[in-house]
């Protein structure tokens, strides 16, 4: 079955450039990709203290694995973006980042949450996402 990706920009909602607030989804198939850090597939940390770095090769680590499935980051409905020490000021960093991978306005649904650490020392991020395929 065909999956259908419906992004609505409420205008009540305060909309922003680098995420959709609303995404519906019908049909296709759902692919969950656990959260992923910036380390290589040895385990070494990528780009220690540079966290528009770590948030490019996460979501370049992001899209190769999505292709795995069949998907793109078009086809993302949903993501979680932990970071480290959050503060105001790491938000056009985070923005960038998210545009230069959604490209346009086929962003998904996300929240950010700034947390304490993560589980590779000097990961400054962590970004888990949901997409939509074809079945």
């Amino acid at each position: 079955m065909p999956a259908k990706i419906e992004r609505i920009r409420p205008d009540f909602l305060w909309n922003k450039p680098h995420f959709t607030n609303l995404v519906t989804s019908t049909g296709g198939r759902t692919v969950h990709l656990s959260g992923l850090v910036p380390s290589t597939p040895e385990g070494e940390l990528v780009a220690p203290g540079d966290l528009g770095a770590q948030m490019a090769y996460v979501y370049d680590t992001i899209r190769k694995a999505l292709a795995l499935a069949g998907a793109t980051p078009a086809n993302v409905v949903r993501q979680r973006v932990f970071i480290v020490g959050l503060q105001l000021d790491h938000r056009p960093v985070i923005m960038k980042a998210m545009m230069d991978f959604y490209d346009g306005d086929q962003s998904a649904t996300s929240t950010c949450v700034g947390v304490q650490a993560l589980l590779v020392e000097g990961a400054m991020v962590e970004i888990d996402v949901t997409a939509v395929v074809d079945e």
